[in-house]
């Protein structure tokens, strides 16, 4: 599973975190990580996913761990292993079911990846 980060992802954080007085308050550290991944495509850490945010592998020249990237920053996501898969509230891992919790058998703390008439193939 791969992301395509947005050649604008870094714009859109400077002026997410610009208040009206025209004073930035954003993470330098964050602005500078979205700046070199601009335009980029990132291999997805499958082992945990989330509905609206993807962790990273590790980026060459960026960072030695993988990072967390919000949805808003992403153009494209390639490969999507989500479906049909959930998150489980209760026991915190993925669930290769969005029926019944793989990991704890529970099916009251799932939350789908999509709904069925969201997901685009």
């Amino acid at each position: 599973m791969k992301i395509k980060i947005r050649r604008n992802a870094a714009d859109i954080y400077r002026n997410e975190n610009t208040d009206l007085s025209g004073v930035y308050i954003g993470d330098p550290v964050w602005e500078d990580r979205l700046q070199k991944i601009s335009g980029k495509t990132l291999e997805v850490d499958t082992e945990t996913l989330f509905k609206y945010e993807f962790n990273t592998k590790p980026i060459k020249g960026v960072s030695r761990e993988g990072i967390r990237i919000p949805e808003e920053y992403v153009e494209e996501v390639i490969d999507d292993v989500r479906k049909g898969k959930a998150y489980c509230e209760l026991c915190n891992q993925t669930s290769n079911s969005d029926k019944v919790c793989t990991n704890c058998g529970k099916t009251d703390y799932l939350e789908a990846f999509f709904d069925d008439d969201d997901y685009e193939s």
